[in-house]
């Protein structure tokens, strides 16, 4: 999956994640090293933006997750987001765990 890229009002490039979370007044932007080179939460980086620097986020259709599928336990959870699933093992046990919910 790629990466995705964060658009703001006060920088020219586009800055890259593995997460962006948007919620009412912020966008919270996770970076995760690779598992080898970070122990624990050891190597991951959060950025918190205030919405009204956004100009736009970029990410894959993918890698879209909306309302539950985003726990609170993740950062805080969002509205909405862009998560590369395959850097963090947690959200995709997540996904699971709904998936295999019946109602």
């Amino acid at each position: 999956m790629g990466r995705v890229k964060l658009f703001t009002t006060n920088e020219y490039e586009g800055q890259t994640f593995d997460a962006v979370l948007v919620r009412e007044r912020a966008a919270v932007c996770v970076e995760r090293a690779d598992e080898a080179d970070r122990h624990d939460d050891e190597g991951t980086l959060v950025r918190i933006v205030p919405l009204d620097k956004v100009n736009h986020v970029d990410g894959d259709a993918e890698t879209l997750l909306v309302d539950t599928e985003i726990p609170e336990s993740f950062y805080g959870g969002g509205e909405y987001g862009f998560v590369d699933t395959a850097k963090f093992p947690e959200i995709e046990s997540h996904l699971e765990e709904l998936a295999d919910e019946t109602y």
